[in-house]
């Protein structure tokens, strides 16, 4: 019995993780072009229509795009919190749309729970699934931490957390309007990079060793990959974190796996 995660993109341009056991595969987030999973899947030795469900964390186009032309050609199920289901009703008509709640439910053989997180979409949710005693979190699009997120990603194997921008640079050298800065930098907004490594800091005060990937990195607003790695391996030093394996889930590609196994496979899976 295994559980793999495997990014296959995060950021402003679209969010998809696949996630396989033995016997069945599910798709965390779909917010890229539906054909662009497509491809992504067949390269992996799987064809769309054996997914067993798409989980969707909220509304947003970077997060939900390719959800429903997926479902709609191939029967799967979506699943997300009664909200989104509600913002997405005019798009997912006559779809299989099914509840993810804290109080949680089952996809074969995966558990899943839904937890609240602060974003300005209509009911957005961090996701936690779990397979064979293994479990993975993803925590992404949330404009500050809130108490009880350490609690609902404290069992996690792999975290996958967003660490969106740096503070100084949205505000000083980021193309955005003002508006927009405002609704980033908003507590509905995204997590800077000082207050994702607050929270992993909260999280991995136990000890316990976890796997984080870091994602939804902004491509205008936050330093290459390579420095918000530094960044957070730093802070996690000075505060005395020990066993947590840092990666980063880069945009546009597929480019970190995960298994329980292994514990951890980084790096490129093939050239863009």
């Amino acid at each position: 019995m295994s559980l793999t995660v495997t990014s296959l993109a995060s950021g402003s341009s679209g969010n998809a993780f696949l996630v396989q056991t033995m016997n069945q595969a599910l798709l965390v987030e779909a917010g890229l072009a539906a054909r662009t999973i497509e491809r992504y899947l067949r390269q992996r030795g799987i064809e769309p229509a054996a997914l067993s469900g798409i989980i969707i964390s909220h509304e947003h186009h970077d997060h939900a795009h390719g959800a429903g032309p997926l479902a709609r050609r191939y029967g799967i199920p979506l699943i997300c919190s009664p909200g989104t289901a509600e913002a997405m009703a005019g798009d997912w008509k006559g779809l299989d749309v099914r509840p993810l709640t804290a109080d949680g439910s089952t996809v074969g053989e995966v558990d899943l729970w839904g937890f609240p997180l602060p974003h300005d979409a209509l009911a957005p949710q961090g996701i936690v699934l779990r397979h064979a005693g293994y479990t993975a979190g993803w925590a992404l699009d949330l404009g500050h931490v809130p108490d009880h997120l350490a609690v609902a990603l404290a069992e996690t194997d792999l975290m996958v957390v967003e660490a969106n921008h740096d503070r100084e640079k949205l505000i000083t050298q980021a193309p955005y309007s003002w508006p927009i800065k405002n609704r980033i930098l908003s507590p509905q907004g995204h997590l800077s990079n000082s207050q994702a490594a607050e929270l992993l800091a909260e999280v991995g005060a136990d000890g316990r060793k976890r796997t984080v990937w870091l994602a939804h990195l902004s491509e205008r607003a936050n330093d290459h990959p390579r420095g918000v790695l530094r960044f957070m391996e730093n802070y996690l030093n000075m505060a005395g974190i020990k066993g947590l394996n840092l990666a980063v889930a880069e945009r546009n590609r597929p480019s970190v796996a995960w298994h329980s196994g292994a514990m951890l496979q980084q790096g490129l899976l093939f050239e863009p």
